[in-house]
């Protein structure tokens, strides 16, 4: 029956579109990770440079601690003024867009036994279309970090305990 390999294909279609959001979200959540690790050190360390550098002038040693403190000073600033947590902020934000595509993915694929082939057709369709919007909007994120998201789902990160009853 045609209708019945169509539906098939568009219940793979569901599935693989439901892995890519896993990856995706996964991979954007780990480099959001990175990128608050890195935010906080660029705003954190050169400002703990300036702190110790000016003790070290006021406990008498040289004053060329007090350039360093004053540049350490100047590029904790620098950092925090331009928002050192804002790449974070749009990484996590584009993993949970991922992670809600993903979510109605999963329903899709659950209400696909009750649907027709034009019905199921045109929601393939539009999770498509979301999938590549969130995608074209974003920057691709380092295969490091889609190593990691690798490593995780592998672990068992995104499997539900109410899956396995």
């Amino acid at each position: 029956m045609p209708g019945a390999s169509v539906e098939a294909e568009l219940v793979k279609e569901l599935d693989r579109l439901y892995e890519d959001c896993s990856y995706s979200s996964q991979t954007y959540f780990e480099a959001a990770k990175s990128a608050e690790f890195w935010g906080r050190t660029l705003v954190f360390g050169p400002a703990a440079a300036a702190a110790l550098a000016s003790l070290l002038v006021a406990l008498g040693l040289s004053k060329q601690w007090g350039a360093v403190g004053a540049i350490s000073a100047a590029i904790a600033a620098t950092a925090s003024f331009l928002g050192s947590d804002r790449r974070a902020t749009a990484l996590r934000d584009t993993a949970r867009r991922f992670t809600t595509l993903r979510h109605l993915i999963r329903l899709e694929r659950t209400l696909a036994i009750s649907k027709t082939s034009e019905e199921l057709q045109s929601s393939v369709r539009a999770l498509l279309d979301q999938y590549s919007s969130i995608a074209a909007a974003n920057e691709l994120a380092s295969n490091r970090f889609f190593r990691k998201a690798q490593d995780r789902i592998r672990a068992g990160v995104l499997d539900y305990e109410s899956d396995g009853r």
